[in-house]
């Protein structure tokens, strides 16, 4: 098994979930099939949700896997966050900039209006709810969850400072997320408690432990009968989610379970190819622009002028065309201009 390649794998399955979504989420919105149909469709959504939990999990095996062997100390934490800021920013920097242009000269997005606190928020990757009642979003959506990755960051960069970023980093890591989730609940500001009330941050540790623990777990998984045992249990986990609506609240650990399961089946497998493992390398670059395509599909079914088949047929263009994109913005921008001076592949966007 090459530990480099499961990852890459997991990244392009992971940002190929977010694409389908996505594009499903905008044919449900405007077209309804009705029938089992209608809800295997709005189901397979919250696939989308499950795969941004497998990146939060990479996220949290890189960051582990990347600094067992470095010391601790402002020095080597100063140049972690560094790496991280240069890894993840420019290319965001980008496509924000991007969309902003083409919102304020009125391509798109005419009906949004954006206040200067709302865009600085969206640069810095900084949680931001305005008084007009504006999501934690950032303007370009996909960029919530690198809210949390920069987040994170900075909390695995405390650990490098007090050099307690190996075994005990999971144990405080997970003592403190639980602690901001506890105090978000008597705090009066509604972006700590949207910020601090979800719960996906935890599979960030998740990863970490995966990290420490994965000669064993690998032991463990390594027959096929417990290879089968574990995909049987990815399908019953897909099947539940079928029941998503009338399970609540605890919808959401089903996805962080799923989410878990299938990184495990992924990670643990002898050997990944095929195109998947491409897109694994493009997988940032994908997540950060396949937006813009979905836009345009959205605005085709919103025009009425297209029937259920064929806006099935614009789907499918609409999830190549994302993919196409996604690869000529990792070979144009993101491999030319930032993995010059990155030496760390994204864990997670």
């Amino acid at each position: 098994m090459k530990t480099n390649e499961n990852i890459q794998y997991l990244r392009g399955a992971a940002a190929l979930s977010v694409v389908m979504a996505h594009t499903l989420s905008t044919f449900t919105e405007f077209k309804d099939v009705g029938g089992f149909m209608s809800v295997i469709l709005n189901n397979l959504v919250l696939v989308g949700q499950v795969g941004v939990g497998v990146f939060f999990i990479i996220s949290g095996y890189i960051m582990s896997m990347t600094t067992v062997n470095k010391t601790g100390g402002g020095g080597n934490a100063g140049k972690f966050i560094f790496k991280r800021a240069v890894r993840i920013y420019p290319i965001y920097f980008i496509w924000t900039s991007v969309l902003i242009g083409l919102w304020y000269f009125g391509f798109i997005l005419k009906s949004h209006e954006y206040t200067s606190g709302k865009i600085i928020a969206s640069y810095l990757l900084l949680p931001y709810i305005s008084f007009k009642g504006d999501v934690i979003d950032p303007i370009l959506r996909q960029g919530w969850t690198l809210i949390y990755e920069a987040f994170y960051y900075l909390a695995f960069a405390g650990l490098i400072l007090f050099d307690k970023h190996r075994k005990r980093g999971i144990y405080i890591l997970t003592a403190f997320f639980i602690l901001l989730n506890i105090l978000s609940e008597f705090v009066t500001s509604p972006t700590a408690q949207s910020f601090f009330s979800i719960h996906d941050i935890y599979l960030f540790v998740v990863g970490m432990f995966i990290f420490q623990h994965q000669h064993r777990l690998l032991q463990a998984i390594k027959t096929k009968a417990s290879r089968w045992l574990l995909l049987l249990f990815c399908v019953l986990l897909a099947t539940i989610t079928l029941k998503d609506a009338a399970m609540g609240d605890y919808a959401q650990y089903v996805h962080y379970l799923a989410a878990i399961v299938f990184f495990l089946y992924i990670f643990t497998a002898r050997q990944v190819s095929g195109w998947v493992l491409e897109i694994g390398n493009s997988s940032y670059s994908l997540y950060l622009t396949h937006g813009f395509v979905a836009m345009a599909y959205a605005v085709l079914a919103r025009s009425g002028r297209f029937g259920t088949p064929m806006l099935i047929v614009l789907g499918v263009v609409t999830f190549v065309v994302a993919v196409i994109v996604g690869e000529i913005s990792y070979r144009l921008i993101e491999r030319r201009l930032i993995f010059k001076r990155s030496t760390v592949a994204p864990a997670a966007s």
